[in-house]
């Protein structure tokens, strides 16, 4: 797999400058880690980040990312004010962000900032008791929502960097009910390249 890695790589070096190097693919895996809600035991939670980014410029510009960020988080014990009457269950949420960044060059490393409003979805569970049946279903809830990243890469070619990017996100409350994540620092290692 690295030899594989590594040959494309070089392959897409040996590229010339053309619009489709100004297009790269991000991606990563991590751990995201939730605060702001401390009647709530949720878990520190995987977290896969895919995007999609425009540069304009190569070296010291701007550029515009959107990332699609997947969460998976386990909790226990519901609280006054929950979103779900479920008292052990998991929480999925799926964060589109769209926003803008400047990358700067320093020393052998890229470093970079990121700013991104977006949309999260909360999806969960809710336990419905009727006088015939007791009926568990799903719930999905959008929220608007804040993503800051800060990150470096290293570039093994012209187009192909091994990345590490904390960020934070934030969800605005939305309804009478208190959120299960509200907020969650996140720390992802992964890659960015360009297609062709």
């Amino acid at each position: 797999m690295i030899v594989i890695t590594l040959t494309w790589a070089s392959g897409c070096y040996a590229q010339n400058s053309s619009i489709t190097s100004k297009f790269y693919f991000p991606g990563g895996v991590g751990y995201s880690f939730p605060f702001g809600n401390p009647a709530l035991d949720l878990k520190k939670s995987f977290m896969l980040t895919t995007a999609f980014e425009f540069r304009p410029r190569e070296g010291n510009a701007f550029f515009i990312r959107f990332n699609y960020d997947a969460i998976n988080s386990h909790y226990k014990q519901v609280y006054q004010n929950s979103p779900t009457n479920v008292n052990t269950g998991k929480l999925t949420s799926s964060i589109f962000s769209l926003g803008a960044g400047y990358r700067h060059k320093a020393g052998i490393f890229r470093v970079f900032g990121l700013l991104q409003p977006g949309i999260g979805v909360n999806s969960y569970d809710r336990v419905k008791i009727t006088p015939e049946t007791i009926i568990i279903e799903p719930v999905s809830r959008n929220h608007l929502s804040l993503k800051l990243t800060t990150g470096i890469e290293y570039y093994l070619a012209e187009h192909f960097a091994l990345t590490v990017e904390p960020s934070y996100f934030y969800l605005a409350p939305r309804g009478n009910y208190r959120l299960l994540n509200p907020q969650s620092m996140n720390i992802s290692i992964g890659f960015t390249t360009t297609l062709f």
